[in-house]
C-alpha cells in the first residue's frame, strides 16, 4: 500500500486529494491534502497509517475510510483563519519555541545551545478537545502590523510566564505516564515505584524545566531568571543542560565531579532508543554559566 494508491482511492470517493510532504523538527514527513472552499487543508500523515495497515493486515479501503473519518472530524473544529490576521490575538498567544537547527523560512533565532534554534509559533484552543499550533513566518507579522522585534519581546514575555522548574523525583511520582516525558522515565527508571521525598531529589538531583501545558516547553531554557533563581537555589552559577526533548529540558546542578560526555552519552541513547525523531533536539549535553 502507498500513498499515491490512498490519494486516488480517496479521489475515486469524490474527496479532492493530493500529497503534500511537511517538516517537523528537520524530519520530512509524507501526507495527504485533502482540498477544500477553506484557505485551510488538512494534512494527515500517512507513513504511520501505512506502517499499522500493514501489521494489522487492513485493506486500501478501511483506510481510506479511517481517514476520511478523520478529515470529516477535522471538519467540525471551528477555525477562523482571520485570527491570523488580528494584531491583538497573535501578541496575546504567541510563544518561543525550540527545535534542531533548520532551513525553515519561519521567524526564528539562534540560541546558545549549538545545533538547536528558537522559533515563534502561536498558540490557541480550539472549540473541540486540544489545541492548535502554527509557526510564524514573516508574512503573518506583516499582515498583522507586527514588527519582528515587538513579536520576539512579547512572545518572550508569554512564554516566561508559564515556566516551571519541579524536581525529577516529583515528577516522576506525579507524572510518570505522560507520554512525552520518557526520557524523564528512562533516566530516573529506578525510582519508577518510589513515593516522592525530599531526600530523593539528593539521589538524583535532575529537574526538569517546561512549561505549564509541557507542550513544547523546552523553550523555558531562555528564561533568564528562572534560571538565575535555581542557581541561587542551588548555590551554583553553572548548569549542565539536558535537551531531552522538544517539551522539557532537563537541568543538573553542577559540580566538579560532573563529567559531560557521560550525560551526552546519556542523551543520545535515550534519543535513539525512546524520543520521537520529531520531537529530539541535539544528541549532547550542555554546560551553561548563570
Amino acid at each position: 500500500m502507498t500513498r499515491e494508491m490512498i490519494i486516488t482511492e480517496l479521489n475515486n470517493r469524490g474527496y479532492n486529494a493530493d500529497s503534500q510532504n511537511s517538516i517537523k523538527n528537520g524530519v520530512v514527513l509524507e501526507g495527504i491534502r485533502i482540498l477544500t472552499n477553506s484557505n485551510i487543508a488538512p494534512i494527515i500523515y500517512t507513513e504511520g497509517i501505512i506502517e499499522n495497515a500493514e501489521e494489522q493486515h487492513k485493506t486500501l479501503d478501511d483506510v481510506v475510510s479511517a481517514i476520511i473519518a478523520v478529515y470529516e472530524s477535522s471538519k467540525a473544529v471551528n477555525f477562523d483563519v482571520k485570527m491570523f490576521f488580528d494584531r491583538d490575538y497573535i501578541l496575546n498567544n504567541i510563544y518561543i519555541g525550540m527545535q534542531k537547527d533548520s532551513t525553515e523560512d519561519i521567524e526564528k533565532k539562534a540560541c546558545d545551545l549549538e545545533g538547536i534554534e528558537s522559533y515563534l509559533y502561536i498558540r490557541g484552543d480550539s472549540d473541540k478537545d486540544g489545541y492548535y499550533s502554527a509557526k510564524v513566518s514573516k508574512a503573518i507579522l506583516d499582515n498583522a502590523n507586527i514588527s519582528e522585534c515587538e513579536a520576539w519581546e512579547k512572545a518572550e514575555e508569554n512564554t516566561n510566564a508559564e515556566t516551571t522548574i519541579t524536581s525529577m523525583a516529583k515528577v516522576m511520582c506525579a507524572m510518570m505516564h505522560m507520554a512525552h516525558i520518557t526520557f524523564a522515565i528512562d533516566v530516573m527508571c529506578a525510582m519508577m515505584h518510589m513515593e516522592y521525598s525530599e531526600e530523593m531529589e539528593d539521589i538524583a538531583p535532575f529537574y526538569v524545566i517546561t512549561n505549564k501545558s509541557k507542550m513544547r516547553g523546552a523553550s523555558a531554557i531562555l528564561n533568564k531568571n528562572a534560571l538565575a533563581e535555581f542557581g541561587q537555589k542551588h548555590n551554583t552559577d553553572k548548569i549542565v543542560v539536558l535537551p531531552s526533548s522538544i517539551h522539557e529540558m532537563l537541568l543538573v546542578p553542577y559540580t566538579e565531579e560532573i563529567d559531560i560526555d557521560t550525560f551526552s552519552e546519556m542523551v543520545e541513547e535515550v534519543n535513539n532508543a525512546e524520543v520521537d525523531p520529531t520531537e529530539r533536539l541535539t544528541d549532547r549535553a550542555y554546560i551553561i554559566t548563570l
